[in-house]
């Protein structure tokens, strides 16, 4: 049976090095399961059950259909989100050393099969999963509840004096959610429709939305008054950027000359993360999972593979250089799973470019 080996550093073995820090939120099997997942999401670029149990029984010696009872037992335990989610909130923020903290919130879709509604932290041009809820596809009901009990869990997670924001698109609005928000010392920045009323402070009557638009594109319009006939205290934001077709409409609690509008726009990079999830680099799309429970474990992999790509990316992005300088030609995911690749093969398996017989040149010497 082939172990892994024990190493000094972490850049030397990261996947382990990265567990130590939820001893308390799992128990020693299920971080021995989720460790060996990580493993097979990094080499694989999938967990689809199949492919991950024949790894394993190659690497490990181990029959694949006891591979298989393993990780049955392990998606069928209890997913402790109410410990695992501000963890893992507190270890993106720590482990990326981030000065402020930009969330965005959005449901995606496995097909017709299941529907999560994530919340994320967005980083260069991606989206790292700090909670999540799973519900069966085409299932009726109201997200305002779900979203409410996701940002209950993450209340005190981070520091007060940390600026966290919180993002999301019209089809989430609501004045409930955006008190949610707020109840958590962070600050909302959604987007909504043009189909509503606003009053400044300064004025004694309310005006349509589209009133405040901008005369043209690349100028932004802030005023603090209060929203639509519920009278929501708030500061609206109009934003119109440079070439853009679509005018963004914000509600937010920060003062006028404190918000900018752009911000709204990293809100995008959790689609982004979608497709890394899905046909990107991880192939969800792959996955036969029959119960909420092993979502949840699987979405957990998910997360802590993405924080290990964007860190070995961040790390590597200055040390390589691209063949297009004038512009990013790898992003800095593709840069850090390729890093992970190579410190896995060569930490855990020994393999070197010596060992195969290969020349870094690429004729025979």
């Amino acid at each position: 049976m082939i172990t892994p080996k024990r190493h000094n550093t972490a850049e030397e073995y990261p996947i382990a090095t990265r567990l130590q820090h939820l001893p308390h939120a799992l128990t020693p099997t299920q971080l021995d399961r989720l460790h060996w997942l990580l493993f097979a999401l990094i080499a694989l670029g999938t967990l689809a059950q199949t492919q991950v149990c024949l790894f394993l029984a190659q690497l490990t010696h181990i029959a694949p259909n006891t591979w298989r009872q393993r990780l049955k037992r392990f998606r069928q335990q209890p997913f402790p989100q109410q410990t695992l989610f501000p963890t893992l909130l507190r270890l993106v923020v720590a482990w990326l050393r981030l000065p402020e903290v930009f969330l965005a919130l959005d449901a995606t879709t496995l097909g017709n099969r299941w529907t999560v509604l994530a919340l994320g932290v967005v980083v260069h041009q991606h989206t790292i999963p700090v909670a999540w809820t799973v519900v069966r596809g085409n299932t009726k009901g109201a997200w305002l509840p779900l979203c409410e009990a996701m940002l209950a869990l993450l209340r005190g997670a981070l520091p007060k004096a940390m600026p966290v924001y919180g993002l999301t698109d019209w089809g989430l609005w609501s004045p409930e959610l955006f008190g949610a928000i707020q109840r958590n010392r962070w600050h909302p920045l959604m987007r909504i429709n043009a189909q509503g009323y606003f009053r400044p402070l300064w004025g004694r009557r309310k005006r349509p939305l589209v009133a405040f638009c901008p005369a043209r594109a690349g100028q932004q319009v802030a005023l603090a008054g209060e929203a639509f006939r519920y009278r929501l205290r708030c500061t609206l934001v109009v934003f119109w950027g440079a070439g853009a077709q679509d005018v963004w409409y914000l509600l937010t609690d920060l003062p006028a000359r404190a918000v900018c509008g752009s911000w709204y726009g990293y809100r995008m990079w959790i689609e982004q993360g979608f497709r890394w999830l899905k046909r990107g680099c991880f192939g969800w799309h792959r996955c036969r999972v029959g119960s909420a429970a092993g979502m949840d474990w699987l979405w957990l992999v998910y997360a802590l593979g993405c924080l290990l790509v964007v860190r070995a990316g961040r790390s590597d992005a200055c040390g390589i250089v691209l063949w297009d300088r004038h512009r990013r030609s790898a992003s800095v995911l593709l840069l850090g799973l390729m890093s992970l690749l190579v410190k896995c093969w060569r930490s855990v398996l020994s393999v070197d470019s010596e060992i195969l017989g290969f020349s870094s040149g690429g004729e025979p010497e």
